[in-house]
């Protein structure tokens, strides 16, 4: 398999970082890619699991550290760790050999991103970030060689997209 592409979407929170992850999802899938997807849990917590009452939660619950249940074309995975880093949670959405990785979140972490900003003022903490390939703002801004979108700008934004996932990411936006 040769080595996956992987997109970070970054910001801070209610930078409508959800919202453009599931819309490059659907611009991807409707290029009849194979996509999986990371989704950093910063709120706090534990993620909501599924029933107590399946058997694959009833061995979770009992003590499993990891518990793994298939059926009807669907994997489902649980499993106990305390820490992850991106790379480890890349190599498990790997598995399904994807033809690229959309991670939400995890903004230290070395890959490709976007940025989004809510103002300005973002930009003073988030442009010391590795590897930002896109900015989307809701303000034109002067950013050297880092190539920028308005946040309404769906026409150059799904460009800019599908430049960079078939591989052309030398074409201006």
């Amino acid at each position: 398999m040769e080595t996956v592409k992987v997109l970070q979407v970054v910001g801070f929170k209610n930078s409508g970082k959800t919202t453009l992850t599931l819309d490059l999802l659907k611009q991807a899938k409707n290029r009849g890619k194979t996509v999986s997807t990371i989704k950093h849990h910063g709120h706090g917590g534990s993620l909501e699991l599924p029933s107590a009452q399946t058997d694959s939660m009833r061995s979770f619950e009992a003590g499993a550290d990891c518990s793994i249940a298939f059926g009807g074309g669907v994997v489902q995975l649980h499993q106990r760790k305390q820490k992850a880093t991106l790379d480890e949670l890349i190599a498990l959405a790997s598995m399904g050999n994807p033809d690229l990785i959309l991670v939400e979140g995890f903004k230290e972490a070395d890959y490709e991103k976007i940025v989004l900003l809510r103002s300005a003022e973002d930009w003073v903490e988030l442009q010391q970030l590795k590897q930002i390939a896109l900015v989307v703002t809701q303000e034109i801004l002067g950013l050297d060689k880092i190539p920028m979108v308005l946040q309404n700008d769906s026409k150059r934004m799904q460009s800019w997209f599908i430049n960079w996932m078939d591989g052309d990411r030398n074409e201006n936006i």
